[in-house]
């Protein structure tokens, strides 16, 4: 893309958009074809009403997030809806002769729909078109919008940045940084990030996101910094707000036990197992039905020895979550504490199926066939492991793998793995069926079934 311009008056885009609907309206429309014998597809041209392109000339991307479309908004729906045939027919009829703003508006109508493919090539044929496209700060948002989507954070930054610095007083303003705070989160820039989320905090204007969701993101950013101590006391002050969103309040206290499981600094493990059981437990009893939270609860009784209650938190996040590799691997670590190595192959070979990257899940269970001395099998999980991205200790692994490699050398065929193997081999265990008593549920096996089907091994 070019570089985007200098800072000048935001367009008047709204003047633009009804230029761009009178060209499409009844009048205009029976001008154009007067000259010409009408055809039957020419008398089928859809138009716009006066009053259609009236209230087409306020709409632009300035909207999005603001018009719940798909549940009462069926009148303005079904207006963009035939606004987007017309502007079709229109370019279709025009033989490329096309004011750049019939595509601006086409992009602005498709992004309040989203449907971001055809918003964004809309946008692209405006931006290829119109020479001064960086003084439309609307066109500019609703681009941000769509690389947003998108994850193309590079461009969406970019193009967000550039509505600000062209009119520092757009109406949406405060949803651009809120944009902004999130982005520079992932994009590990927390300074950035934290400005932005306080720049968002102190506009009063409406945003798609509550001020105590833009609360929990400042509260995760000291996290995710690991200033843990900010993090628990900006958890705990959330809390205590007022009519605090029901999944904001769970999501807080979620990541509050979470935190208080796996940071050593914040008490002895006696006080922190406690506290963190507690924040979960009242995490589930306002969301019952977060499979991560259930999940949570079970690696936390799992860590304090209560294998029976890990059990029963780890089937409930089955329940609520079927999809999860974590929670099968989880199982299967249990499994293999409890000397249950067949119930243990068969929770990670749910965990792999269901992800076949899944780094914990291929060296837990190389570590289990290393127990039954079938070393050919741990060599095969431990490769799979290397594999992913999310390995982090390819080096030592690497070295295990050569190491069985070199024992496997220096003896004779057969003499470390013999027929009667304690466990199936990895090819044969990939094909059972996961019994049923692992789960309480049976769509849990199907999902892992139809993915192993997806999965291609790597033996």
């Amino acid at each position: 893309m070019k570089s985007w311009g200098v800072s000048v008056a935001s367009a008047a885009c709204t003047a633009a958009a009804a230029a761009a609907a009178r060209s499409l309206g009844d009048d205009d429309e029976e001008k154009k074809m007067a000259a010409r014998k009408p055809s039957e597809s020419e008398e089928d041209f859809p138009k716009l009403t006066a009053e259609e392109r009236e209230c087409l000339a306020g709409v632009d991307s300035s909207l999005f997030g603001f018009q719940r479309l798909h549940e009462d908004g069926a009148r303005t729906k079904a207006l963009l809806l035939k606004a987007i045939r017309c502007y079709d027919a229109y370019i279709l009829k025009s033989e490329g002769k096309v004011e750049p703003e019939v595509f601006c508006q086409l992009g602005h109508f498709n992004l309040l729909l989203d449907n971001y493919p055809k918003a964004l090539s809309a946008y692209q044929r405006y931006y290829s078109l119109q020479s001064d496209y960086w003084k439309n700060a609307a066109f500019l948002y609703g681009l941000g919008m769509v690389y947003f989507h998108y994850n193309a954070f590079q461009w969406a930054i970019k193009a967000f940045q550039e509505v600000l610095y062209i009119d520092p007083s757009f109406s949406r303003a405060k949803e651009i940084h809120l944009r902004l705070g999130l982005m520079f989160k992932v994009n590990t820039d927390y300074d950035l990030s934290l400005k932005h989320f306080q720049l968002a905090l102190i506009d009063s204007t409406p945003c798609t996101l509550s001020k105590a969701e833009i609360h929990f993101h400042i509260a995760h950013l000291y996290e995710i910094q690991k200033k843990y101590r900010a993090a628990k006391e900006a958890y705990e002050s959330l809390l205590q707000t007022e009519n605090l969103p029901v999944q904001v309040k769970a999501t807080t206290l979620q990541q509050l036990g979470w935190m208080h499981h796996t940071v050593e600094q914040l008490g002895d493990k006696a006080n922190k197992d406690s506290y963190a059981i507690q924040c979960l437990q009242k995490s589930l009893e306002t969301d019952p039905d977060s499979g991560q939270s259930w999940y949570f609860l079970g690696r936390c009784y799992s860590s304090i020895g209560k294998v029976q209650d890990a059990f029963i938190s780890y089937r409930q996040s089955i329940d609520k979550s079927e999809a999860s590799a974590d929670t099968w691997c989880s199982i299967g670590v249990l499994y293999q504490q409890q000397n249950q190595p067949m119930d243990a192959l068969q929770a990670y070979i749910c965990a792999v199926q269901l992800d076949h990257s899944h780094a914990a899940a291929w060296m837990d269970l190389g570590t289990l066939y290393e127990s039954c001395n079938q070393p050919q099998d741990a060599i095969k999980c431990y490769i799979n492991a290397t594999c992913s991205k999310s390995c982090s200790n390819v080096t030592a692994l690497t070295a295990r793998i050569k190491c069985l490699q070199a024992q496997l050398c220096n003896l004779q065929q057969g003499s470390l793995q013999s027929k009667s193997k304690m466990l199936p081999s990895i090819e044969e265990a990939w094909s059972l069926p996961i019994p049923a008593e692992l789960t309480s549920r049976q769509g849990a096996l199907n999902t892992a079934q139809q993915q192993a089907g997806k999965c291609s091994s790597a033996w």
